[in-house]
């Protein structure tokens, strides 16, 4: 029996170690991706964008958000915005801040489509397939665009590249369950996906997509990433099927957080922990590995090796862990504060609890409805009239 104990805490100890390199490696890689993506190839064309905006609510940054588009630093593009809804606060708002951009084609469109397990993919079929453009942006209406953001993008899709993405920078939290989603997306999500894009690796990120309508065509259409909530993995997968890369670019786009309710955070991360168990299993299975509560806890079981107490070993593992995280948040220039580590350590026991829900679920909440992650899509819908060959469908 004790050499049995002695081998789970030998093990626990692995896990630590493993864990705790695999950490400041990707701290190390996030800090240098800015440098190592300025110097990949780029293309200088600026071909025509059509931005397609699906929204549903008005929050904090809507207008913010809407307003970022008008201020791309790009040649020439154009704006519709897309919503199931004929009239709602969200609509009204985008009516009004389109209005005030004359000098861009703008338009708002009803979505009518019902075929998708995911509603937002609903929202952008017509919209896409009516786009003036080949080119297309969709971004979802919280999203905050630098300037350079979209000329980034397209300069990004180079020979071999279908999809461009972006991470995601949370900004403005207001209260504590905030301040956990905005350690959520910076320090663990951020930190990953700044990891990756200095390795190469791309993901699908729905935030801002930026792909090509044809190539989409050619592997199905809207029909081939019906399957799946999860529409921005789906759609990378299938473009893998033509040999296209997705890559990530070094800018940043911003949501601003304002304040949360804990159980909107739960059920957002439930739904996209679900989406990763379904579509990037790879990474579902190993994410303990970047959990510091699951690390503590190995650490605690694992301290009798070396002499060490339980509370002392977890603690240290989660001070280390802690500086090790404050080293990328100060030279991202995110914000680190005296309640951080408490932050730190609430994000992580949430994260393990949505883990372990995760594997016995296939239902998700969005927007106060319920979905199933993964499932068969509905009948097809009738196809699309190509752009200017006839009168746009579904404009209001």
């Amino acid at each position: 029996m004790s050499f049995a104990l002695d081998l789970l805490r030998w093990a626990a100890a692995i896990f630590c170690a493993i864990s705790l390199f695999a950490l400041a490696l990707s701290i190390t890689l996030g800090s240098v991706a800015p440098f190592i993506v300025r110097r990949r190839a780029r293309q200088g064309a600026t071909p025509p964008v059509s931005f397609v905006v699906p929204i549903k609510t008005y929050d904090m940054a809507f207008d913010d958000a809407q307003e970022s588009l008008f201020e791309q630093h790009y040649p020439r593009f154009d704006v519709t915005v897309t919503a199931a809804e004929a009239d709602s606060p969200a609509v009204a708002a985008a009516r009004r801040i389109l209005s005030s951009h004359p000098l861009v084609e703008t338009k708002v469109v009803r979505a009518t489509a019902r075929f998708a397990a995911s509603p937002k993919v609903d929202n952008l079929y017509q919209a896409v397939e009516d786009a003036q453009f080949d080119l297309i942006a969709t971004k979802d209406s919280n999203i905050v665009l630098p300037p350079q953001a979209i000329a980034d993008a397209v300069a990004a899709m180079v020979d071999g590249v279908g999809l461009v993405t972006a991470v995601t920078e949370a900004a403005r939290p207001e209260n504590t369950v905030a301040r956990i989603e905005s350690s959520l997306m910076n320090q663990s999500h951020g930190r990953i996906l700044y990891a990756a894009m200095a390795l190469g690796l791309g993901f699908g990120l729905g935030k801002l997509m930026v792909f090509r309508r044809s190539d989409l065509h050619k592997v199905g259409g809207f029909h081939a990433i019906a399957h799946s909530v999860g529409e921005d993995s789906a759609m990378a997968h299938a473009l893998e099927g033509l040999g296209l890369r997705t890559v990530i670019i070094g800018t940043p786009i911003y949501q601003y957080l304002g304040k949360r309710r804990l159980h909107d955070v739960y059920h957002r991360q439930l739904r996209w922990t679900v989406i990763r168990r379904h579509n990037e299993v790879p990474a579902f299975l190993i994410e303990p590995f970047g959990l510091s509560s699951v690390n503590a806890l190995a650490a605690a079981f694992a301290a009798p090796l070396f002499g060490w107490s339980a509370p002392g070993a977890a603690a240290g593992l989660l001070a280390v862990w802690f500086g090790l995280e404050t080293l990328l948040a100060l030279a991202r220039g995110w914000d680190v504060s005296m309640s951080a580590p408490a932050i730190m350590i609430a994000r992580d026991a949430m994260m393990l609890g949505v883990w372990v829900r995760a594997w016995f679920t296939k239902r998700v909440m969005w927007a106060a409805e319920v979905y199933v992650a993964h499932r068969e899509c509905g009948p097809r819908p009738a196809p699309a009239t190509p752009a200017g060959e006839a009168p746009k469908r579904n404009d209001t």
